[in-house]
């Protein structure tokens, strides 16, 4: 069995479909195709179970992933072992994060590693929190950076801390000068926030209920970034981490403002990596980077073995 396709293969089952994989890997659907057919008759059976939602796969396919994850990931070290005989000089570099580090924090410490060590890639994807976890879990993401959820039993958190929301606006808001706001202040402006099934609207709603009012947004996303040209161009007010908004605040485009209230508006956030597996040295020199912009933490177990 070729690792191309077994790679092919772990597409169409995480996607569920050979479209689904097709764009995810960027190579022809009649070419994933093709492979799927060929390990099958191979090995003589089935590997994917067609039903109405996509193609699951079946229990010599779930054999067959199982197997696969553990070659490419082998072969993937292998790679990299060689890649570090050379130092810092290439390698790959995969990160998945929430949308919260997408936008500012983890590009930004992309930027300042590259500079340090320009022969290095990085693949950054933005998922759910509950996805991020997963995908690092599976192998397929040397890190990831998300908001705690119930549990991360799967993976090994390298990284735990806790962060106050605040309230983002532009320069020229009423409010911009204050140096605290309360939460009732927030009811007197339009107010933007992500969708109810976010760590930041589950807070924030808390909350809410712990002073007895109810904040309806003018504003709703799935997309954190589109909150901040509506703030931009309105009287209205965003709220948000500190880092995700560290760059626009440092260059005087945005403006931030600590919120006071009953309850907590603390979120825990995580880095997390594979459990028990050996980081690549050029992973373990970003991992020690990304901790370090990230705010003071009684948890902090990525500096060990710091290049």
């Amino acid at each position: 069995m070729q690792t191309t396709s077994l790679r092919y293969f772990l597409a169409v089952a995480r996607t569920g479909s050979i479209a689904a994989a097709s764009g995810q890997l960027n190579v022809a659907a009649s070419a994933i195709s093709r492979q799927i057919a060929n390990l099958e008759a191979e090995l003589d059976c089935v590997l994917f179970e067609r039903r109405p939602r996509g193609m699951v796969p079946s229990p010599a396919g779930e054999l067959l992933a199982q197997h696969a994850h553990h070659v490419l990931q082998r072969a993937e070290q292998v790679v990299t072992e060689i890649q570090e005989l050379r130092g810092l000089v290439r390698g790959l570099i995969r990160i998945s994060c929430s949308e919260g580090f997408a936008i500012d924090l983890v590009p930004r410490v992309i930027a300042d590693f590259h500079r340090r060590y320009p022969g290095l890639r990085f693949e950054l994807t933005m998922l759910p929190p509950a996805q991020v976890t997963q995908v690092v879990a599976a192998g397929e993401a040397d890190i990831g950076v998300t908001f705690k959820l119930a549990s991360t039993q799967p993976v090994a958190v390298v990284y735990e801390a806790q962060v106050e929301m605040i309230a983002v606006c532009a320069p020229d808001h009423p409010l911009a000068g204050s140096p605290m706001i309360q939460l009732p202040d927030l009811a007197a402006f339009p107010l933007a926030l992500p969708t109810r099934d976010t760590t930041v609207r589950l807070v924030f709603e808390a909350a809410c209920s712990a002073e007895g009012i109810a904040i309806e947004p003018v504003l709703t996303s799935n997309v954190l970034s589109s909150l901040l040209p509506f703030v931009r161009h309105t009287q209205g007010l965003a709220l948000m981490s500190a880092f995700t908004v560290q760059t626009p605040v440092q260059l005087g485009e945005l403006i931030q403002i600590p919120v006071r209230t009953k309850s907590s508006l603390l979120r825990g956030i995580q880095v997390q990596t594979m459990r028990d597996r050996p980081l690549p040295r050029a992973v373990k020199a970003f991992l020690n980077a990304l901790v370090a912009a990230l705010p003071a933490s009684s948890r902090r177990l990525a500096t060990e073995d710091g290049v």
